[in-house]
């Protein structure tokens, strides 16, 4: 029963850790562009958004270099 309530952060499959690498390169990207284009006034969501990129960049990584860690 405690194994079904587990997190499972690194996604399972290599095809599923490229996919979340894809997302978190573009997540990251666009939050740049639009904070090196913003006004004065740095935005809380993009900053937000920009580090959810990396933690999703980061997890694909570590799916990709470690597969016995995928699913886990």
């Amino acid at each position: 029963m405690a194994e079904q309530n587990r997190w499972h952060v690194i996604p399972r499959t290599a095809p599923l850790c490229w996919l979340s690498l894809a997302a978190g390169v573009l997540l990251v990207v666009s939050s740049i562009i639009t904070l090196t284009t913003a006004a004065a006034r740095v935005p809380v969501l993009e900053v937000i958004v920009a580090v959810a990129g990396v933690a999703l960049v980061v997890l694909a990584g570590v799916g990709l270099a470690r597969p016995e860690l995928r699913g886990r």
